[in-house]
């Protein structure tokens, strides 16, 4: 019977179309007997509505509407019997009457309409009349007939159970005993029905079926609804009685959707409590369940219910017993089990699902104990443990490598990064990730460190442990042949991608110099490996990231000097103040005294003088001793770079073991790979070692490390590619030489000479003018003002200003400018016209030395020049644009210094082209 197969939709729509006019019509002359008080024809109207219902060629879906229609008109008949009971006729004669019934299905629904209004009445007991309801209903064995009969049984009474406290209960009418027999009597015929269904109809609408199956679901689920609302219902009846008799019947359905729905709806259905005292028998249960069934489902759902529990014992108007129930049961390491066990007892257990469930249980520890880190760990590894035989990417099964992405992200957003760092099987797990796929991970967990700008990662094992988890970026893939490694990538994806690593590197610090440079080192090594096309994007930030750190080493240092030199500046104000008041007295003896006094004058005098050499020796014993003085300073004054996380909100407590020429070394060290070979950056490293030269000179005063790092800087100039970026990197280079105080003459002289020698390396005699005349500069340095620098002149040079140095450079330059005069003469090629831009720079040059107050620079250097470009400019050479603007803007500013520019005679100034008329 249950194998016949359904008609085809349209046969289905028109027999439901005859049914539903059937019904109507019997419905109408059922109320119209009703109207004329015939019971007879109401009755026989009835029967034959409702034997509607035992159609077998309608779908579950359909057939509900038709059911739905015949319980609609259901209560005008409840109503009639009742007013019959009012009338005299009892309602034990009526439920004798409606037995006489012709069909089965018929008889039992006038059975269950007229019982229920039976049991009202109390004429009979509730337990009696339920017995036999739920008995008599056994009578029909069609699937989808006798799951809406017993549907409609269970509504009907669920108000007439003998539950405790109610009027239904009593000695003779029942106790909670047969509510929960009635429930569970009526649970279990109805679900051996519901799981009869999917064996209707043809093998290829299976499918369909179980979604039908799926819309019915809850008419069975009704019963333990029913079950959990019962006031009579303590722990120890559904412990005892009620759990065991549901377990039993969900694993021996042997139904996939049934198991899953039916332990769905017993963790939802009963209060958290009972499954507290009870969890043991339900994850005892989970291996016993079909293969099919998504067990993850139920472990995640018997988790969230508990993982909210917990959580009302921490919130407002919490419940004491909460937090003893939940010390009493370890039900973490109950869920670890059941999880092995299931996993154990499945063998054929898709991946997806067993990284699922272990999704669920990290989810559970992080809400129910979220500062025992170790359990994260716990699950983690048997995760590993679980899925560790099936290699990278899981055998090529993508949705469980989702899945444990899902799995590895579930620690980054509960805890964060920071805290994530210390879960020791971490990596591990990972490794079972796919390169390409692990890279995404690895993204997003650099993403998440950069979306916080306050985090640092401040300790070298969390640093070695961050790079693990972002292996990927930092390296290519160690299995050969899997794709997604530096290879595979173009230089802008990999440029893109290196360039959060370039970020996050900013984020590895701490408040303490040693540490932070044993994180720099770590994070050097990890560079290292990931290859040359890396590291020309992660080495600079490197880089930066030291010459920070050097800053925050020579702070204490500065902030020291600055107050010594605040004390020096307060003796020496006392110091003038003494002398004012000698001075006054000295007035006063020499009007008295005469010649007499001029004498004592001149004693006071002399020892005016010692008292300011005096004050001079105790300035330079205060910048001698400034030195010894920083060490207790670096603990005293504050780090330069604020606090970026807890590990950083104190510093260190004693002065650092770190010193600047060891960082420096470092630095220097680091910067190789970008000099030359695979990973070279010339142009790149040249301005980091420009950088490293300014903090060595500037900073730490370490003559030898400065020029180490210029001498560098020299050499990587014939690296660089065209004659354009030799030109600009040459006046980086002399920019930073002119700004260094630490060279001695020994050192200076062959920096000044390179800087020469390489502006006459230049092709165009035009550059070699103008890379001259910057070159100058270097021999002529501003004086220093008093205190400049936080240390004084402490390991400091005094300024160069070495005039004939200045004046024989300035004439190179000018010579230099004279040869592209020759070739411009030689090859009248419009091009070569350039040359006059030559002199004008030398021109600008001179013009400034000559404000600077050099000696040896005046009109005898200048105007030369002035009259060389003049005379050509009126021989018809064009100069190109940008050289006439800068020739016009240097005559401009000599006549406006005509009275320090005494003794020039400028030409007339260039005629501005007038715009042409409209």
């Amino acid at each position: 019977m249950d194998s016949i197969a359904f008609p085809s939709a349209d046969e289905q729509q028109r027999i439901l179309g005859e049914a539903s006019t059937a019904i109507k019509r019997s419905a109408f002359h059922m109320r119209k007997a009703i109207e004329e008080d015939n019971m007879r024809d109401a009755l026989k109207h009835a029967a034959a509505m409702l034997g509607e219902l035992r159609t077998s060629q309608l779908q579950p879906q359909k057939y509900y509407e038709l059911y739905m229609l015949a319980f609609d008109q259901m209560s005008h008949l409840e109503a009639f019997f009742a007013d019959e009971r009012g009338k005299g006729r009892s309602y034990a004669e009526l439920y004798e009457l409606v037995q006489h019934a012709g069909n089965v299905l018929p008889r039992l629904y006038l059975m269950v309409a007229v019982g229920c209004l039976y049991i009202k009445s109390r004429e009979a007991p509730p337990r009696e009349v339920l017995k036999d309801l739920v008995e008599m209903c056994k009578g029909v064995q069609h699937p989808t007939r006798g799951l809406f009969l017993r549907a409609y049984l269970c509504q009907t009474a669920r108000g007439l159970l003998p539950d405790t406290g109610s009027e239904f209960e009593g000695p003779g009418s029942g106790t909670i005993a047969d509510a929960l027999d009635f429930l569970m009597t009526n649970f279990t015929e109805m679900n051996k029905l519901w799981v009869r269904l999917q064996h209707q109809g043809s093998a290829r609408d299976k499918d369909k079926r179980e979604r039908e199956r799926q819309q019915l679901q809850d008419l069975v689920g009704k019963n333990l609804t029913y079950l959990s609302q019962l006031d009579g219902l303590s722990f120890e009846l559904y412990r005892d009685q009620v759990l065991p008799r549901v377990l039993d019947q969900i694993t021996s359905c042997k139904d996939d959707l049934a198991q899953l729905y039916l332990m769905q709806a017993l963790i939802q259905g009963f209060p958290d409590r009972f499954h507290l005292g009870t969890l043991e028998a339900l994850l005892g249960v989970l291996p016993q369940l079909q293969p099919g069934v998504k067990i993850h489902s139920v472990m995640a759902a018997l988790m969230d219910r508990l993982a909210r529990y917990a959580a009302s014992a921490t919130g407002a108007g919490a419940d004491p017993r909460v937090a003893g129930e939940l010390a009493a049961i370890d039900a973490f390491a109950k869920f670890r089990e059941a999880i092995a066990q299931v996993i154990s007892s499945q063998p054929n257990l898709a991946a997806a699902d067993a990284v699922e469930m272990y999704t669920a249980l990290l989810s559970y520890a992080g809400s129910v104990h979220p500062g025992v880190l170790s359990y994260v760990d716990e699950v983690l590894a048997a995760a590993h443990a679980a899925l560790g035989e099936r290699g990278a990417g899981l055998g090529g099964d993508g949705r469980a490598e989702r899945q444990l992405v899902a799995l590895l992200s579930v620690p980054l957003t509960k805890y964060g990064v920071d805290v994530a760092l210390a879960l020791q099987q971490y990596p591990p797990l990972t490794r079972l990730l796919r390169y390409a796929t692990h890279k995404d991970l690895a993204m997003k967990i650099v993403q998440r460190v950069l979306d916080t700008p306050s985090l640092a990662i401040s300790s070298v094992p969390k640093v070695a442990m961050l790079f693990r988890f972002i292996a990927p970026l930092v390296s290519d893939p160690e299995r050969e042949g899997e794709p997604g490694g530096a290879a595979d990538l173009d230089d802008e994806d990999l440029e893109e991608e290196q360039l959060l690593v370039a970020r996050l590197l900013h984020h590895l610090r701490s408040a303490d110099p040693d540490t932070h440079f044993a994180i720099l080192a770590t994070a050097q090594r990890q560079l290292n490996e990931g290859g040359p096309r890396r590291l020309r994007t992660t080495l600079p930030a490197l880089v930066f990231c030291g010459l920070a750190l050097h800053r925050r080493l020579v702070a204490p240092k500065e902030a020291g000097a600055k107050e010594e030199g605040k004390k020096v500046a307060g003796k020496e104000e006392k110091g003038q103040k003494e002398g004012g008041k000698k001075e006054e007295k000295k007035e006063e003896g020499k009007e008295e005294e005469g010649e007499e006094g001029e004498k004592g004058e001149g004693k006071e005098e002399g020892k005016g003088e010692g008292e300011e050499g005096g004050s001079a020796e105790e300035r330079a014993g205060g910048e001698a001793g400034s030195s010894a003085e920083a060490a207790p300073a670096a603990t005293a004054s504050p780090l330069a770079a604020a606090p970026a996380s807890a590990d950083e909100a104190e510093a260190p407590a004693g002065p650092p073991k770190l010193t600047s020429e060891a960082l420096l070394r470092f630095l220097l060290a680091a910067l190789r790979p970008l000099l030359g070979g695979p990973a070279g950056q010339p142009l790149t490293a040249l301005r980091l070692l420009l950088a490293c030269g300014q903090a060595a000179a500037q900073e730490a005063r370490q003559e030898m490390l400065a020029y180490a790092f210029f001498e560098e800087a020299f050499l990587l100039l014939d690296d660089l590619p065209d004659q354009r970026t030799r030109a600009t990197a040459l006046y980086d280079i002399i920019g930073g030489l002119q700004r260094c105080r630490v060279f001695g003459p020994e050192q200076r002289g062959p920096l000044a000479g390179s800087a020469a020698s390489a502006a006459l390396g230049l092709v165009a005699p035009r550059e070699q003018a103008r890379a001259l005349a910057a070159a100058a500069w270097v021999w002529w340095q501003a004086e220093a003002e008093k205190g400049e620098g936080g240390r004084g002149e402490e390991g400091l040079q005094p300024p160069v200003r070495d005039a004939k140095q200045v004046v024989s450079t300035l004439q190179r330059a000018a010579r230099a400018a004279a040869r592209g005069k020759y070739v411009f003469e030689a090859s009248r090629r419009v091009r070569d016209g350039a040359y006059l831009g030559g002199y004008v720079e030398v021109v600008d040059a001179a013009a400034r030395m000559w404000e600077a107050e050099v000696p040896g620079v005046g009109a005898e250097l200048v105007q030369p020049l002035l009259d060389t470009v003049a005379a050509d400019l009126a021989s018809g050479v064009q100069p190109d644009p940008a050289t006439a603007r800068r020739w016009a803007a240097a005559l401009g500013a000599l006549a406006a210094g005509r009275e320090r520019f005494a003794g020039l005679k400028l030409p007339a100034a260039p005629q501005q082209p007038q715009p042409a008329a409209a």
